[in-house]
């Protein structure tokens, strides 16, 4: 991610100068417990404020 909410690098990008500390709050941490319940199952790539979730489709046998 990058220090602009929602904005995240390139996969594969190496060098990320913007970059915030890999150190997270206790609030994020619930934020992130929130948006797992909020992307249930569904497979993607889910982009919130201060973090990315990727979810494969382990039905898929990926």
């Amino acid at each position: 991610m990058t220090r602009q909410p929602g904005l995240d690098y390139p996969v594969r990008t190496t060098y990320q100068p913007d970059e915030p500390p890999l150190q997270m709050t206790t609030d994020q941490l619930r934020d992130i417990r929130a948006a797992i319940e909020t992307v249930g199952d569904r497979p993607g790539r889910h982009v919130f404020d201060d973090f990315v979730l990727c979810r494969r489709d382990v039905s898929a046998g990926e």
